[in-house]
């Protein structure tokens, strides 16, 4: 049988994603300030972005461009 709780929490990402913009661009190195003030956080990506791009941030990768605005926190 079954369980549809842990098929639910299967989907969910293990590494949390957090957001922050890009301060130093070196292609592939990044310097990214996460958005909550936890401070700057070493980055690759393969795709190229700019300084002052906001991203999407799991562990040390950049893995998309983020949607500019306001941010919250959620707690799963």
């Amino acid at each position: 049988m079954s369980n549809p709780y842990q098929k639910l929490l299967d989907l969910l990402p293990k590494t949390p994603e957090l957001i922050g913009d890009i301060t130093n661009a070196d292609h592939p190195n990044y310097k990214v300030l996460i958005v909550d003030s936890t401070g700057l956080l070493l980055c690759t990506s393969a795709t190229q972005f700019k300084t002052g791009d906001r991203v999407f941030v799991a562990g040390t990768e950049i893995k998309r461009i983020a949607p500019s605005g306001n941010t919250g926190t959620i707690e799963i």
